[in-house]
């Protein structure tokens, strides 16, 4: 997708809602539509899982899995 980590910073204590709206907004200049699934950490969480310093984040289409 030509998404570069290094430009991408999380704000600390954003939650994982607000960061799959970030990141829909992002993406969406270059795939639509799009709909995004996160894991922390290896493990579902719900969009007011709160993001802590040394989560990792997974990002995948949301028809398949990490």
């Amino acid at each position: 997708m030509g998404f570069d980590e290094s430009s991408f910073i999380v704000p600390e204590g954003i939650t994982f809602g607000e960061m799959k709206e970030t990141l829909i907004d992002r993406f969406s200049t270059f795939i639509r539509p799009i709909e995004i699934g996160m894991y922390a950490n290896m493990r579902p969480e719900d969009d007011q899982y709160v993001l802590k310093d040394g989560d990792t984040i997974y990002i995948f289409p949301r028809s398949s899995t990490p």
